[in-house]
């Protein structure tokens, strides 16, 4: 039973779907996870529909858990726990970094490492990782991605002038895109016939177009969403350079090995890359391609230019890089790899009490080969078994029998159950204390607003009232200005009554005067 993140052609169908000699479930948290409907058919589950998983186990038959991301084998752990079946976890990039990760992550991820049986690191890089945190190096097993060598066929290089560099991949930091366009821009003084192309789509489209523009690169850059495979297929082969700039994000974030690289040295074009995780593991550098410095757009730059000026080199760098793909990364061996990595876990399982678990049919040439490998593992793995945790049921290993007593068994769940239901506690916790959080956030949000209205108030009230006293102050200056101005004019009256008073008095004086 394989749980993966969504259901689409990018996420490791071959290494769910196509494993030689084996059946599939393919698990899906819940339906909004399943992105592409053409891959729908009768074996695609939903993990939140299953209520019984020790019933769901037997009417399927199932006799091992495959979970596809660090995430999803702690997701698991209650169902291994109740069925008691061997637990798988890939380990692909940013599963193996705390970036962007819940609270309490590592400390889930030690409980996994405890728990689960086996973890299949994308490459070495991220194995280191694994056994740096607490992981058991006997229960890591590097199982590289591979190439359907079939659908990706070696072309020679290009001998026409073209000088098309193309990049594909998410419009995340890690993959450096944005490094790329700065070294790119660097070098189009000299080679004014070159072009960029990305494919990919993510939250950073909107910088990446903005950068574009900033570094006025005009027709000679273009930015293409997502594109079909085929299509994606047909702009690799008619490439003449890759270029995959990855880099360790400023929230930890790594690659693996990005699978578009290897697909590029299947198909015969030149790459150029970076010292990063994985890729070292991929590309021998100045032997199938060039490998610069993360992060470093000068020394990018150079190497854009060195492959762009020496074009007599392609052949030599593909032809290796061909070869590598073909001896370590075929995507048929890879799946044999699996194949027998799933045999280390699931043939030693012969019928228990609880679930019937059967191993895999094999022809008899491959039978003997197996059973000589897992009589020497055997041997070696009888030295610790008394140090290796076992499954509550009677399980044979190396000829013996060993069965827990009842009470011991009784325990041992008990602790289990326990630290599971701890584990889904702590994420429920931590739904509720971000919940909290983003209330706490809108409350103090909506008493700012609310303060900032009664200030807002409180302000226009004062300005009301004062311009009211500036008018009342107006009207009254205005009233006494007129009250004055008409005691004047009362006054000048009077005095005028007064001086004609006189005058007539004067007037009759002189007339008695005279008679």
């Amino acid at each position: 039973m394989h749980l993966n993140l969504r259901v689409d052609p990018t996420q490791y169908i071959s290494q769910i779907r196509e494993v030689p000699d084996y059946d599939y479930i393919h698990m899906v948290r819940q339906p909004k996870y399943m992105i592409d409907l053409s891959l729908l058919d009768e074996k695609v589950h939903y993990l939140n529909e299953i209520f019984s998983p020790k019933e769901y186990v037997e009417r399927k038959n199932i006799s091992l858990l495959h979970a596809h991301h660090g995430q999803l084998g702690m997701l698991l752990l209650p169902f291994k726990e109740e069925t008691n079946l061997p637990l798988v976890t890939s380990i692909r990039g940013r599963d193996a970094t705390l970036a962007n990760q819940p609270i309490g992550y590592l400390d889930n991820m030690k409980m996994l490492f405890d728990r689960g049986e086996r973890f299949f690191p994308v490459c070495q890089y991220l194995a280191d990782r694994l056994i740096a945190w607490g992981c058991p190096p006997e229960k890591i097993r590097v199982l590289y991605g591979g190439v359907d060598l079939n659908q990706f066929n070696y072309r020679t290089s290009h001998k026409e002038g073209s000088q098309n560099i193309l990049s594909i991949g998410r419009l995340v930091e890690k993959k450096g895109h944005h490094i790329l366009m700065q070294a790119f821009q660097k070098i189009r003084g000299k080679f004014p016939n070159a072009t960029l192309t990305i494919i990919g789509r993510g939250e950073l489209e909107e910088y990446i177009n903005s950068l574009a523009n900033e570094l006025n690169l005009g027709d000679s850059f273009r930015l293409l969403n997502h594109l079909p495979k085929d299509q994606v297929r047909e702009q690799m082969t008619n490439a003449d350079i890759f270029c995959a700039a990855s880099l360790e994000a400023a929230d930890g974030d790594v690659e693996g090995i990005p699978n578009t690289l290897k697909e590029a040295m299947a198909v015969g074009v030149p790459v150029i890359s970076t010292n990063h995780a994985g890729i070292p593991e991929l590309i021998t550098n100045n032997k199938e391609g060039v490998l610069v410095q993360e992060n470093n757009v000068d020394e990018l730059a150079e190497a854009l230019e060195f492959m762009l000026t020496n074009r007599e080199l392609w052949e030599t760098y593909t032809v290796a890089a061909r070869q590598k793909i073909e001896q370590n990364f075929n995507l048929v061996q890879q799946l044999q790899q699996q194949a027998e990595f799933y045999d280390e876990l699931v043939a030693p399982y012969t019928k228990g009490e609880q679930n019937s678990v059967t191993p895999r049919k094999k022809d008899k040439k491959n039978k003997k080969d197996k059973k000589d490998k897992k009589d020497k593992k055997a041997k070696k793995d009888k030295k610790t078994l008394k140090n290796t945790e076992q499954p509550q049921q009677r399980v044979k290993y190396d000829g013996e029998s060993v069965e827990p007593s009842k009470k011991d068994k009784k325990a041992e769940k008990a602790e289990k159950v326990k630290k599971a239901l701890n584990y889904i506690q702590q994420l429920q916790q931590q739904t509720k204390d971000k919940d909290t959080d983003k209330k706490d956030k809108k409350d103090k949000k909506a008493k700012k607003d609310k303060d900032e209205l009664v200030v807002a108030s409180n302000k226009k009230d004062k300005k009301d009232k004062k311009a009211k006293n500036q008018q009342q102050a107006k009207a009254d200056e205005t009233i006494a200005s007129r009250k004055k101005e008409k005691k004047a004019q009362k006054a000048e009256k009077v005095k005028k009554a007064l001086n004609k008073i006189q005058q007539l008095q004067l007037q009759a004086k002189d007339k008695q005067s005279g008679g």
